[in-house]
């Protein structure tokens, strides 16, 4: 009898720790889930986007392609919210921005004081160099070289005010021309302007899919622009901004934001260097 109730105790014992063990188990698993579905249901995040700037952002087939879109759809994944993105030409995006209309800006937005002052920003997502982009057989090679040039520029947009700023400080004598959604490199090659003043990227891979009879000048202005994402300064967005940097600060840390790079552009415009 004695040796038959300690194996009944011992079986009982078993099944008892077993079923805790499940138990625990089942705890746990419950907890990813709802960790899971609480960051799959944190609503709608609105982003504001123009489709005429390839690769960073562009319509396909009516189909929103390019790198913004490809960073948005990964913070999506990894916070939880349903991005909807809202179209628009670049010198509209925040006139949306101020007026509710979307919650932040996906257009290689660059941080200046200015903007500071208005907005609270993202983490830095991208870095982006201006450079001037002439003929292919242009021999400009310096600053002064441009002197009395008409040069083309994104209207409102950070290119506009560098490009003033260089006019101002080399005393170059420029004739500005503003573009607002037309791409100005075709202006270039056919001599309406003498040079574009764009980020070097876009206007890599400008030339390169139109196959255009430019080149991107070698000269080094310094001029670039550190890109994040601004949102409205109120206490809805605190919360958005944390969600988003820590997504940011993962897809830097993982190498997403360098594949992403390299697939829309051939080069790495998310570190400094």
């Amino acid at each position: 009898m004695k040796l038959k109730s300690k194996k009944v105790l011992s079986l009982l014992l078993t099944l008892v720790l077993g079923t805790t063990m499940l138990v625990g188990c089942s705890s746990k698993d419950g907890e990813a889930t709802t960790q899971d579905d609480s960051q799959k249901d944190k609503g709608i995040l609105n982003v504001g986007v123009s489709v005429e700037y390839a690769p960073w952002c562009y319509k396909e087939n009516d189909e929103n392609k390019g790198f913004e879109i490809d960073v948005w759809k990964e913070i999506s994944k990894r916070t939880g919210y349903k991005i909807e993105f809202k179209t628009a030409k670049f010198s509209g995006l925040m006139g949306m921005l101020d007026a509710g209309k979307v919650d932040t800006v996906a257009h290689q937005m660059s941080t200046t004081p200015e903007r500071v002052e208005k907005y609270d920003f993202s983490d830095t997502y991208a870095y982006s160099k201006y450079k001037f982009i002439v003929p292919e057989d242009s021999t400009i090679s310096k600053i002064e070289d441009i002197k009395g040039k008409k040069v083309g520029c994104v209207l409102g947009g950070n290119g506009e005010k560098t490009i003033r700023d260089l006019n101002e400080k080399h005393n170059l004598g420029l004739d500005i021309v503003t573009y607002d959604g037309v791409p100005m490199e075709k202006d270039v090659e056919n001599g309406r302007i003498d040079i574009a003043w764009l980020s070097e990227v876009k206007a890599k891979t400008t030339i390169e899919q139109g196959k255009l009879k430019l080149k991107v000048a070698d000269i080094d202005t310094g001029v670039y622009e550190v890109n994040q994402y601004p949102f409205r300064k109120e206490e809805k967005s605190k919360a958005i901004i944390e969600d988003v940097n820590k997504a940011i600060k993962a897809m830097h840390e993982d190498g997403t934001f360098t594949k992403l790079s390299e697939k829309w552009f051939g080069l790495d415009t998310t570190k400094e260097n």
